[in-house]
């Protein structure tokens, strides 16, 4: 499945040297079925992407002001030039997990929405969110 409209993070033709910790565009198609999923289990929540470069790390919040849904984040980090996958709720720290599936697809699986993804699928939204993401590239001293 892709995204429409979702360029990959790292486009080859202009970075020849795509980075490790960047959302691939397979990660980033399942980060929007996860996002959809919670938003048709969870209405009301939302989204939001940080990728740093100064850091090596890119992650994707999901909250809800509402309450009755967890806030979580997933996180792709690159340490010692390897891509670690990051999970944490709300009050927990980070743990690493094998693969981002292990927690996109674990949640979709739970909320079982309808089989056909017209009824709840979001690319909008997750464009949305995508399109909104906030990008460090150094620090800023104020």
């Amino acid at each position: 499945m892709s995204v429409r409209g979702v360029r990959p993070s790292a486009d080859p033709a202009s970075d020849p040297l795509p980075t490790k910790y960047e959302f691939t565009q397979t990660e980033l198609a399942a980060l929007c079925r996860w996002f959809s999923a919670m938003k048709y289990a969870f209405p009301g929540t939302e989204g939001v992407m940080m990728v740093s470069h100064q850091d090596h790390y890119s992650a994707v919040g999901l909250y809800n002001r509402a309450g009755g849904a967890p806030n979580c984040l997933v996180a792709k980090h690159e340490v010692g030039g390897a891509a670690r996958f990051f999970w944490s709720t709300e009050g927990d720290p980070p743990r690493p997990i094998s693969d981002l599936s292990v927690i996109t697809d674990a949640h979709i699986r739970a909320i079982c929405p309808p089989r056909n993804e017209k009824g709840w699928l979001d690319p909008t939204g997750w464009m949305g969110v995508y399109a909104s993401r906030l990008i460090a590239t150094q620090l800023q001293v104020v």
